[in-house]
């Protein structure tokens, strides 16, 4: 450059940092200042007009900054060595300005009165290039050199810088938030790391950002907030605005702040920017919530609906109060309620009593006359409800008034509607009536669902309604099922078993309905189950005794059938012997002389047996009747159970001779029974078995501890197991034509009655014919 000293252009809008400057330049005798400007527009005419050597540049500046007009300034002046000179610390900011041109960055904690020699010493270096490379070139702090006596005086102005500096450093560090420095045009300079990770994106990346374009569709609202700090009319402007870029929605509170000189001039502009995100989501769902109240409380127009605080005082008004009362809500929030009512009950302070019957029973109820706001008066019906919080407090009173005025006329129709009402809610009380949403959540509960399973609304609302199935259904998707059915029928009803809350049973009917909205949306469905577990109950048992009443009348038909069996088997038992008793005794009588000495014996030997088979006959019938009256007497002795046994033996070949009887071992035994009787119990088992059976009878007795057991087989088939059910009761028999069915009857009840029992034994592959068991107490 030779002894020729290089031309400048100074942008900064600062007026004081300006000629400070100028000031310096000019006492070094290095640089001549050709022009000064206070924005990026200005910078961009005068390095058009001059085509200086340098240009000294700020970044934050009204209008345009630095970083937007340097793109401008190469373009007009090409040659033109640009220098950043800013407050603003390079982390991020330097890589950001060599991209757009810059050759230098010089941060304005450099002393003043060296900032001459930083600039001539560039563009010497500059000069000695044959190409500029246009480099970034953070200049480090300068090495102490003799100032001459001319620039002494400039150490004081070196303040003016420094106070800039510091201020911005003390806002910057103190910030515990997202944070950030702008250009008075709303362009990053710096970012710290917690505002990278509100806006998602890393912080360094954020440098030179235009912070409009982050504000997805709110830059035009941005850009008059920085207006107003630039010109002073605000030092503080809040912006909340969605981000731009983020996977999902993400609400920001943006607070920007004007950080000044001495003379009130903006230097840059400090960022906070705070995630509200969550915090608005929540107020949204608040809203909805609110919003869906609002209107099920707007749209019903028959009914005055609204609050009161504690002390009777109206908070809010709906349709249906200004419908029926007259009064629009500007009008009545803030008075007391006793507004609405006649003179005469206002002396009485019964609105008063009304909320202390509220508060005292939850709830007051009456119909009478109320006033309206042009005096006319209505017969009204009033529902007071204390209402509560949560934690128990009382927050004050829902009041529902409705206009019934007309209906009163009719006096007894509407006392009639009113009783039918009265039962419809008292028949609910049985009924568990609640809402689901479309995906089988509760949705809304009522008292009898909690008294029907055992839960509160505060349990159970929210969950799914699996909740009351048995588990085995839940794993069937059953509660899934009915509500897909409901869906595409309109309805669906069922019975079955459901599970309260501490895990009993009961058995419910069910009744679940799809409910749709007047644009035909599903939004539901209605659920009302009632609890039929005693009709169930009575069901079953109603089931039990029937089938009790249809065993009995089987088994009365067949003891019917039975006794006529018996007594067709009887007359013929008794006919036989009689017949051959009578005519043993004719033939006798009238052909005594003609008989035969053998003739003679074998009739009066037919006779004996006979009467035998009679005399056994009746004492079956005897023992019988006393069986059943309980008027059998037994005289138990010590009897052995070999002679019972042989005794018996005896008996059954005298009357079935030629039937073969095998009497096994006897062991040595006494039992305590009445031998008479006892014996009449093995006849009538060695009888059954010779009427019934297959000879050879076969006749053992083992012991067992304290029981005998007298065991009789024969060789045939055995018991058909069509009378194996009733074989020991009476009348029972296994054919048509033998036997009274009283044998086996007296022989067990003679056991029982002994202290033993008779019973058989089915067939085995060893024993056919199975074998009829006689078991009697050991003495």
């Amino acid at each position: 450059m030779g002894n020729t000293t290089a031309t400048v252009v100074l942008i900064d809008d600062s007026a004081e940092v300006r000629e400070l400057l100028k000031t310096q330049f000019r006492l070094s005798g290095l640089l001549t200042v050709v022009g000064d400007g206070a924005n990026g527009v200005e910078a961009i005419g005068l390095a058009h007009r001059h085509q200086p050597d340098l240009l000294l540049l700020d970044l934050s500046m009204p209008s345009m900054d630095g970083l937007d007009a340097l793109h401008g300034i190469l373009t007009v002046s090409p040659r033109t060595r640009v220098v950043i000179y800013t407050g603003f610390e390079s982390n991020g900011l330097a890589d950001r300005a060599i991209e757009l041109g810059a050759t230098a960055f010089l941060e304005k904690s450099i002393p003043i009165e060296q900032m001459a020699h930083r600039l001539h010493a560039i563009m010497t270096d500059a000069a000695a290039s044959p190409a500029p490379e246009r480099r970034l070139e953070v200049v480090p702090d300068p090495a102490d050199r003799q100032m001459s006596a001319e620039q002494d005086h400039a150490h004081d102005d070196q303040s003016v810088l420094d106070e800039h500096l510091e201020r911005f450093r003390e806002v910057f560090e103190q910030a515990a938030i997202g944070m950030a420095t702008m250009t008075l045009t709303g362009s990053i300079v710096r970012a710290n790391r917690a505002l990278g990770e509100i806006l998602l994106r890393k912080h360094q990346d954020l440098v030179g950002v235009d912070y409009a374009t982050l504000t997805a569709g709110r830059g035009e609202q941005l850009g008059t907030a920085l207006d107003e700090i630039v010109l002073g009319a605000a030092d503080l402007v809040h912006l909340e605005h969605e981000v731009r870029g983020t996977p999902e929605p993400r609400h920001v509170q943006a607070s920007i702040a004007a950080i000044r000189d001495e003379a009130g001039a903006p230097l840059y502009l400090f960022l906070q920017v705070q995630d509200v995100t969550a915090q608005r989501a929540a107020e949204e769902r608040l809203r909805l919530s609110e919003e869906r109240f609002r209107l099920l409380v707007d749209a019903v127009e028959e009914y005055a609906i609204f609050m009161l605080s504690p002390e009777g005082i109206v908070v809010s008004w709906n349709p249906g109060a200004q419908r029926s009362e007259g009064y629009r809500a500007e009008e009545i929030i803030g008075r007391h309620f006793r507004t609405f009512y006649p003179q005469a009950l206002q002396e009485a302070r019964h609105p008063e009593y009304e909320l202390e019957r509220a508060l005292a029973d939850g709830h007051y109820s009456e119909e009478g006359w109320r006033v309206r706001k042009d005096g006319s008066v209505f017969w009204a019906h009033v529902l007071i409800t204390a209402v509560f919080d949560d934690a128990g407090q009382h927050l004050g009173f829902a009041k529902v008034t409705r206009d019934i005025t007309t209906s009163r006329e009719s006096q007894e129709a509407l006392r009639q509607s009113e009783e039918r009402f009265r039962l419809l809610v008292e028949a609910v009380a049985d009924y568990a009536i609640f809402m689901l949403d479309p995906e089988g959540h509760v949705m809304s509960w009522n008292t009898g669902a909690q008294r029907s399973t055992g839960y509160s609304s505060r349990e159970i609302i929210g969950q799914h309604f699996r909740i009351f199935y048995l588990p085995e259904s839940q794993a069937e998707r059953h509660p899934e099922n009915e509500l897909e059915i409901a869906l595409s029928t309109g309805r669906y009803e069922e019975e079955g078993w459901r599970v309260r809350k501490d895990g009993t049973r009961y058995w419910s009917s069910v009744v679940i309905t799809a409910v749709f909205n007047d644009v035909g949306e599903h939004v539901g469905f209605a659920k009302v189950t009632r609890d039929r577990t005693e009709n169930r109950l009575a069901e079953e048992e109603r089931e039990q005794t029937n089938a009790s009443l249809a065993a009995l009348n089987e088994r009365l038909r067949q003891a019917a059938a039975d006794q006529t069996q018996f007594l067709a088997v009887t007359a013929h038992e008794l006919r036989t012997p009689a017949a051959v008793l009578r005519g043993s005794a004719d033939t006798l009588s009238r052909h005594w002389a003609d008989l035969g000495e053998q003739e003679r014996i074998g009739l009066l030997a037919g006779m004996s047996s006979s009467a035998d088979r009679l005399g056994r006959l009746l004492n079956d019938l005897l023992t019988a009747s006393k069986l059943d009256s309980d008027a059998l007497n037994l005289r138990p002795v010590r009897s052995s159970i070999a002679t019972l046994v042989a005794s018996a033996v005896d008996g059954a070949r005298v009357s079935s001779k030629g039937v073969d009887i095998h009497v096994g071992e006897i062991p040595e035994v006494e039992v305590l029974v009445d031998a008479s009787r006892i014996g009449q119990a093995i006849d009538n088992l060695i009888g059954n078995a010779i009427s019934h059976g297959t000879p050879p009878v076969r006749l053992d007795v083992a012991v067992s501890g304290d029981t005998a057991q007298v065991r009789v087989s024969d060789s045939g088939g055995g018991v058909d197991t069509d009378v194996l059910p009733r074989l020991f009761q009476r009348f029972a028999t296994g054919d048509n034509v033998r036997g009274t069915g009283l044998g086996l009857f007296i022989a067990r009840e003679l056991a029982r009655a002994s202290g033993g029992d008779a019973f058989y034994e089915p067939s085995t592959p060893d024993n056919s014919a199975g074998t009829f068991v006689l078991a009697l107490p050991v003495a």
